[in-house]
C-alpha cells in the first residue's frame, strides 16, 4: 500500500507508539507521520505508508486546527495537566468579553518560543530530553501564525476554544499565554486535533478500524494536488533522473503519468532537476 492514512490518535500514547502499532497491523515497516501530537492529545494524524514516506517534506507545513481546553489556577513544567505544578494562583475573575478580546489579540503572525517539553531537536537531542535531565537550553522563537480563534465554552476555571494555526504552533504555549493575558496562571487540560489542511478528523479511522481492514487510504496523487502536476507520456528521462525542460515558473512541480506521481522536480535556472523519485 502506498498512500496516506487519516488516523484518530487516542489520548495516552505517543505519536511514535501509534506509528509502531500501525506498522504491525498492516505489516509494513515504511510508515511515517507528518507531525507529532502530545501523548495527552488525541485527534487527527496523517500517516504516510510505502512510497508516500518520500513525500513528507512536501506535506509537513499544512495548517492545523485544534480544540483545546485551558485549565486555570496553576501552571506546570510541561504546560499541560500531566506535568508538575510550579505555580498556583487564585483565579482572577473575568468575563466573556475579556476572553474574546484576549483570543482576538493572538490572531496574526507572531513569534513563539518552543517549550522545553517538546520533540523539537537542538544539537541532535529533543528538548524534552534536556528537560528531563533538568537542563535548560537556549531556544530561538519560531515564526507562527494564528489564523482563527473561537471561544466554544467558558467556565470559572476552564476555557474551551478552537484555533486554526500554522504548522509548528504549540497550543500548550498558547494556553499559558492566554491565561497570563487574563492575569491568571493556566495550562492545557485537553487537546484534540480536528483538521490538517483539508482533511478532517471526521474522515479518519481508528486503530480498531485498521485492525479490521475498515479504512481507505488517501492517494499520493490526491494529497499533493495543491502542487502543479506535469503529466508525461514518455517517462524514461524522469525515471532516469534526468533534467527536463518545462514551461513553468513554480519552484517545485510533480511529474505524473496516468494519475501516478513519479517524482518531485525543482527549478534550476532554465531546467528542472529531479529532487526526489517516488519509485
Amino acid at each position: 500500500m502506498d498512500g496516506i492514512l487519516l488516523v484518530n490518535k487516542p489520548s495516552g500514547i505517543t505519536s511514535h507508539k501509534l506509528v509502531e502499532k500501525v506498522r504491525r497491523i498492516i505489516n509494513n515497516p515504511k510508515v511515517g507521520h507528518t507531525g507529532t501530537l502530545d501523548p495527552l492529545a488525541d485527534g487527527l494524524m496523517l500517516l504516510t505508508v510505502g512510497k508516500a514516506t518520500k513525500i513528507l517534506p512536501y506535506i509537513v507545513s499544512h495548517n492545523k486546527e485544534y480544540i483545546a481546553v485551558l485549565k486555570l489556577g496553576y501552571s506546570t513544567d510541561t504546560l499541560d495537566v500531566s506535568g508538575e505544578i510550579i505555580r498556583e494562583k487564585e483565579i482572577v475573575p473575568f468575563d466573556r468579553e475579556q476572553v474574546l478580546s484576549v483570543l482576538d489579540s493572538f490572531l496574526g503572525r507572531q513569534k513563539q518560543l518552543p517549550p522545553m517539553y517538546s520533540a523539537k531537536k537542538i544539537d541532535g537531542k529533543k528538548l524534552y530530553e534536556y528537560a528531563r535531565a533538568n537542563k535548560e537550553v537556549e531556544r530561538k522563537p519560531a515564526d507562527i501564525e494564528i489564523r482563527e480563534m473561537e471561544l466554544l465554552d467558558l467556565k470559572d476555571d476552564e476555557i474551551t476554544f478552537r484555533v486554526k494555526c500554522s504548522s509548528g504552533t504549540y497550543v500548550r504555549v498558547l494556553c499559558e499565554d492566554i491565561a497570563r493575558a487574563l492575569n491568571n496562571e493556566g495550562c492545557m487540560k485537553q487537546l484534540t486535533r480536528t483538521a490538517i489542511d483539508r482533511y478532517r478528523l471526521t474522515d479518519s479511522c481508528t486503530l480498531e478500524d485498521i485492525q479490521n481492514g475498515s479504512y481507505l487510504p488517501v492517494s499520493i496523487y490526491d494529497i499533493l494536488s495543491d502542487y502543479t502536476y506535469i503529466e508525461m507520456e514518455d517517462t524514461s528521462d524522469v525515471r532516469n533522473g534526468k533534467p527536463i525542460c518545462i514551461n513553468c515558473q513554480d519552484e517545485i512541480v510533480f511529474i505524473t503519468h496516468q494519475r501516478e506521481v513519479l517524482a518531485a522536480y525543482e527549478k534550476d535556472g532554465d531546467v528542472y532537476r529531479c529532487k526526489r523519485g517516488l519509485w
